[in-house]
Protein backbone atom coordinates (compact mmCIF):
# COMPACT_ATOMS: atom_id res chain seq x y z
CA UNK A 1 0.00 0.00 0.00
CA UNK A 2 2.45 2.24 0.87
CA UNK A 3 4.81 1.74 -2.58
CA UNK A 4 1.25 2.56 -4.23
CA UNK A 5 1.08 6.19 -1.93
CA UNK A 6 4.72 7.26 -3.37
CA UNK A 7 3.87 5.92 -6.63
CA UNK A 8 0.65 8.50 -6.49
CA UNK A 9 2.36 11.18 -5.17
CA UNK A 10 5.38 10.91 -7.52
CA UNK A 11 2.35 11.76 -10.32
CA UNK A 12 0.55 14.36 -8.56
CA UNK A 13 3.89 16.27 -8.33
CA UNK A 14 4.44 15.46 -12.59
CA UNK A 15 1.48 16.45 -13.39
CA UNK A 16 1.52 19.56 -11.01
CA UNK A 17 4.84 20.75 -13.02
CA UNK A 18 3.86 19.53 -16.52
CA UNK A 19 0.67 21.91 -16.25
CA UNK A 20 2.58 24.99 -14.76
CA UNK A 21 1.24 25.97 -18.46
CA UNK A 22 -2.27 24.63 -18.39
CA UNK A 23 -3.58 28.21 -18.66
CA UNK A 24 -1.02 29.85 -21.40
CA UNK A 25 -1.86 33.12 -22.79
CA UNK A 26 -3.89 33.73 -25.83
CA UNK A 27 -1.15 35.85 -27.10
CA UNK A 28 2.59 35.59 -27.63
CA UNK A 29 2.58 38.88 -28.15
CA UNK A 30 0.55 41.96 -27.71
CA UNK A 31 2.29 45.05 -27.57
CA UNK A 32 2.40 48.54 -29.03
CA UNK A 33 5.38 50.28 -31.06
CA UNK A 34 5.01 54.11 -30.60
CA UNK A 35 6.54 56.53 -33.05
CA UNK A 36 7.46 59.96 -31.93
CA UNK A 37 5.00 62.90 -32.77
CA UNK A 38 5.61 65.26 -35.46
CA UNK A 39 8.57 64.38 -36.47
CA UNK A 40 7.71 63.56 -40.18
CA UNK A 41 9.18 65.07 -42.83
CA UNK A 42 7.10 67.39 -44.98
CA UNK A 43 4.26 67.79 -41.77
CA UNK A 44 1.67 65.77 -40.22
CA UNK A 45 0.60 63.88 -43.82
CA UNK A 46 2.95 61.82 -43.41
CA UNK A 47 2.50 61.72 -39.42
CA UNK A 48 2.24 57.51 -37.84
CA UNK A 49 1.16 57.61 -34.71
CA UNK A 50 1.48 54.09 -34.11
CA UNK A 51 1.45 50.56 -34.87
CA UNK A 52 -0.37 47.58 -32.73
CA UNK A 53 1.18 44.16 -32.36
CA UNK A 54 -0.52 40.94 -31.66
CA UNK A 55 0.53 37.56 -32.24
CA UNK A 56 -2.04 35.18 -31.58
CA UNK A 57 -1.69 31.49 -30.07
CA UNK A 58 -3.54 30.16 -33.00
CA UNK A 59 -0.74 31.86 -34.99
CA UNK A 60 -2.41 35.00 -36.80
CA UNK A 61 -0.45 38.04 -36.76
CA UNK A 62 -2.04 41.40 -36.72
CA UNK A 63 -0.48 44.46 -37.24
CA UNK A 64 -2.42 47.51 -36.92
CA UNK A 65 -0.83 51.33 -38.26
CA UNK A 66 -2.42 54.15 -37.53
CA UNK A 67 -0.95 57.28 -40.04
CA UNK A 68 -2.69 60.35 -41.51
CA UNK A 69 -1.29 59.39 -44.89
CA UNK A 70 -4.12 56.65 -45.93
CA UNK A 71 -5.98 59.83 -46.90
CA UNK A 72 -2.83 61.03 -49.29
CA UNK A 73 -1.90 58.09 -50.39
CA UNK A 74 -0.47 57.98 -54.41
CA UNK A 75 -1.49 62.06 -54.09
CA UNK A 76 2.04 63.52 -54.67
CA UNK A 77 4.41 63.16 -57.09
CA UNK A 78 8.15 62.59 -56.34
CA UNK A 79 9.32 63.98 -59.48
CA UNK A 80 10.84 63.25 -62.62
CA UNK A 81 14.20 62.23 -63.90
CA UNK A 82 16.45 60.76 -66.72
CA UNK A 83 15.89 57.45 -66.52
CA UNK A 84 17.32 54.65 -68.95
CA UNK A 85 14.87 51.42 -70.48
CA UNK A 86 16.00 50.86 -73.59
CA UNK A 87 17.12 54.27 -74.03
CA UNK A 88 17.24 57.61 -71.70
CA UNK A 89 14.02 58.77 -71.31
CA UNK A 90 12.93 61.64 -69.00
CA UNK A 91 9.98 59.36 -66.67
CA UNK A 92 8.28 59.76 -63.75
CA UNK A 93 9.70 58.35 -60.42
CA UNK A 94 6.31 57.58 -59.46
CA UNK A 95 4.02 59.16 -56.84
CA UNK A 96 4.00 58.05 -52.79
CA UNK A 97 2.08 54.93 -51.96
CA UNK A 98 1.92 52.61 -48.89
CA UNK A 99 5.09 50.60 -47.65
CA UNK A 100 5.30 47.35 -47.47
CA UNK A 101 5.24 45.83 -43.71
CA UNK A 102 9.08 44.53 -43.08
CA UNK A 103 9.46 42.15 -40.81
CA UNK A 104 12.92 40.86 -39.48
CA UNK A 105 12.77 37.33 -37.21
CA UNK A 106 15.66 37.58 -35.50
CA UNK A 107 14.81 40.79 -33.48
CA UNK A 108 17.44 43.66 -34.06
CA UNK A 109 20.44 41.01 -35.07
CA UNK A 110 19.57 40.65 -38.54
CA UNK A 111 18.30 42.38 -41.66
CA UNK A 112 14.66 41.66 -42.34
CA UNK A 113 14.11 38.77 -43.74
CA UNK A 114 10.11 38.41 -44.23
CA UNK A 115 7.63 41.23 -45.85
CA UNK A 116 4.21 41.80 -46.04
CA UNK A 117 4.42 42.83 -50.12
CA UNK A 118 1.31 44.75 -50.74
CA UNK A 119 0.21 43.66 -54.44
CA UNK A 120 1.45 45.59 -57.59
CA UNK A 121 -1.91 47.71 -57.88
CA UNK A 122 -1.75 48.72 -54.39
CA UNK A 123 1.91 49.74 -54.25
CA UNK A 124 2.64 50.83 -57.39
CA UNK A 125 -0.39 52.86 -58.92
CA UNK A 126 0.36 56.26 -60.57
CA UNK A 127 -3.06 57.74 -61.02
CA UNK A 128 -4.52 60.06 -58.26
CA UNK A 129 -8.16 59.62 -59.27
CA UNK A 130 -7.80 55.82 -57.77
CA UNK A 131 -6.21 56.68 -54.77
CA UNK A 132 -9.25 54.92 -52.77
CA UNK A 133 -8.83 51.64 -54.60
CA UNK A 134 -7.66 49.23 -52.74
CA UNK A 135 -7.19 45.64 -53.87
CA UNK A 136 -6.64 44.55 -50.40
CA UNK A 137 -4.10 41.70 -51.16
CA UNK A 138 -1.42 40.58 -50.77
CA UNK A 139 1.88 38.05 -49.90
CA UNK A 140 3.68 37.32 -46.84
CA UNK A 141 6.57 35.69 -48.01
CA UNK A 142 10.71 35.52 -47.16
CA UNK A 143 13.01 38.23 -48.73
CA UNK A 144 16.64 38.30 -49.16
CA UNK A 145 16.55 42.34 -49.34
CA UNK A 146 14.80 45.22 -49.16
CA UNK A 147 14.63 48.78 -51.33
CA UNK A 148 15.20 52.01 -49.84
CA UNK A 149 13.03 54.95 -50.41
CA UNK A 150 15.91 56.43 -52.71
CA UNK A 151 15.83 53.17 -54.72
CA UNK A 152 12.48 52.89 -55.12
CA UNK A 153 11.91 56.33 -56.28
CA UNK A 154 14.78 56.11 -58.84
CA UNK A 155 17.17 58.37 -56.21
CA UNK A 156 14.73 61.43 -56.20
CA UNK A 157 15.63 64.12 -54.08
CA UNK A 158 12.38 64.78 -52.52
CA UNK A 159 12.59 61.40 -50.38
CA UNK A 160 14.21 59.85 -47.53
CA UNK A 161 16.95 57.00 -46.87
CA UNK A 162 14.84 54.51 -45.23
CA UNK A 163 13.91 51.21 -45.85
CA UNK A 164 10.05 50.87 -47.16
CA UNK A 165 9.66 47.93 -49.26
CA UNK A 166 10.78 44.05 -50.40
CA UNK A 167 13.51 43.54 -52.40
CA UNK A 168 14.80 40.32 -53.71
CA UNK A 169 11.92 37.36 -52.71
CA UNK A 170 12.86 33.57 -51.98
CA UNK A 171 10.93 31.77 -54.53
CA UNK A 172 8.73 29.57 -53.07
CA UNK A 173 8.05 31.21 -49.85
CA UNK A 174 4.78 33.57 -49.92
CA UNK A 175 1.65 32.98 -48.81
CA UNK A 176 -1.70 35.41 -50.22
CA UNK A 177 -2.73 37.01 -46.72
CA UNK A 178 -5.15 40.26 -46.43
CA UNK A 179 -5.00 43.70 -45.16
CA UNK A 180 -7.54 46.46 -45.11
CA UNK A 181 -7.53 50.09 -44.37
CA UNK A 182 -9.65 51.83 -42.19
CA UNK A 183 -10.71 55.32 -43.39
CA UNK A 184 -12.34 56.43 -39.80
CA UNK A 185 -11.42 60.05 -39.69
CA UNK A 186 -11.30 61.30 -43.22
CA UNK A 187 -10.76 65.02 -44.16
CA UNK A 188 -8.06 67.01 -43.30
CA UNK A 189 -6.54 66.99 -39.32
CA UNK A 190 -3.03 66.54 -38.27
CA UNK A 191 -4.37 63.94 -35.40
CA UNK A 192 -6.52 61.94 -38.42
CA UNK A 193 -5.45 58.79 -37.55
CA UNK A 194 -6.90 56.19 -39.62
CA UNK A 195 -5.71 52.31 -39.65
CA UNK A 196 -3.40 50.28 -42.33
CA UNK A 197 -4.42 46.54 -41.02
CA UNK A 198 -2.07 43.23 -42.57
CA UNK A 199 -2.71 40.00 -41.27
CA UNK A 200 -1.12 36.54 -41.78
CA UNK A 201 -0.76 33.64 -40.25
CA UNK A 202 2.62 31.99 -39.46
CA UNK A 203 2.16 28.63 -37.87
CA UNK A 204 4.05 26.33 -40.10
CA UNK A 205 6.91 28.91 -40.66
CA UNK A 206 9.85 27.62 -38.98
CA UNK A 207 11.44 30.82 -38.54
CA UNK A 208 8.89 32.29 -36.82
CA UNK A 209 8.45 29.34 -34.38
CA UNK A 210 11.81 29.93 -33.56
CA UNK A 211 11.92 33.35 -33.04
CA UNK A 212 12.15 34.95 -29.13
CA UNK A 213 12.24 38.41 -31.01
CA UNK A 214 10.45 40.01 -33.92
CA UNK A 215 11.31 43.35 -35.89
CA UNK A 216 8.90 45.52 -37.84
CA UNK A 217 9.10 48.48 -39.69
CA UNK A 218 6.55 50.30 -41.82
CA UNK A 219 6.61 53.09 -43.85
CA UNK A 220 5.28 55.31 -46.78
CA UNK A 221 7.10 55.15 -49.76
CA UNK A 222 8.86 58.54 -49.79
CA UNK A 223 10.00 56.66 -45.93
CA UNK A 224 9.07 60.87 -44.65
CA UNK A 225 7.61 58.56 -41.52
CA UNK A 226 8.88 55.76 -40.00
CA UNK A 227 7.58 53.42 -37.11
CA UNK A 228 10.08 50.60 -36.11
CA UNK A 229 10.37 48.73 -33.28
CA UNK A 230 11.39 45.25 -31.86
CA UNK A 231 9.15 43.36 -30.08
CA UNK A 232 9.61 39.73 -27.30
CA UNK A 233 7.95 36.76 -27.92
CA UNK A 234 5.90 35.38 -24.42
CA UNK A 235 6.08 31.89 -25.48
CA UNK A 236 4.75 29.22 -22.91
CA UNK A 237 7.17 26.43 -22.57
CA UNK A 238 4.68 23.91 -22.88
CA UNK A 239 0.90 23.10 -22.74
CA UNK A 240 -0.11 19.78 -21.36
CA UNK A 241 -2.05 16.93 -22.83
CA UNK A 242 -5.89 16.69 -21.91
CA UNK A 243 -4.50 13.85 -20.18
CA UNK A 244 -2.66 15.53 -18.04
CA UNK A 245 -5.50 17.87 -16.53
CA UNK A 246 -7.47 14.93 -15.80
CA UNK A 247 -4.38 12.69 -14.31
CA UNK A 248 -3.52 16.20 -11.72
CA UNK A 249 -7.04 15.92 -10.82
CA UNK A 250 -6.95 12.62 -9.49
CA UNK A 251 -3.73 13.22 -8.18
CA UNK A 252 -5.23 16.25 -6.60
CA UNK A 253 -8.30 13.76 -5.19
CA UNK A 254 -5.81 10.99 -4.14
CA UNK A 255 -3.90 13.66 -1.68
CA UNK A 256 -6.79 15.35 -0.05
CA UNK A 257 -8.17 11.89 0.95
CA UNK A 258 -4.49 10.77 2.56
CA UNK A 259 -4.66 14.41 4.48
CA UNK A 260 -8.34 13.33 5.51
CA UNK A 261 -7.16 9.95 6.45
CA UNK A 262 -4.16 11.13 8.29
CA UNK A 263 -6.57 13.75 10.10
CA UNK A 264 -9.61 11.34 11.08
CA UNK A 265 -6.40 8.71 12.75
CA UNK A 266 -5.05 12.11 14.63
CA UNK A 267 -7.98 12.92 15.93
CA UNK A 268 -8.75 8.80 17.11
Amino acid sequence: MTLIKNVFKILAVTALFSSANLFAADFFVNTTIDDANNDAVGGWKYEIDKMDVKWASDGLITIDIYTNFVDYNNEYSTGSSWQYDSDWQWKSNGNIVLGDLLIGTDGANSPFDYAFVLSDADRQRQKYWEKSHWDNTGTLTEISSTLTAKEFHNNSSSVQEGQVMAGDIVPGTGQQSAWSVDRQNTGANYDNYDVISFSFNVSGIDAFQNASQLAFSWAMSCANDIVAGVVSVNRPTSVPEPATGLLMLLAFAFMAKIRSKKANDFSA
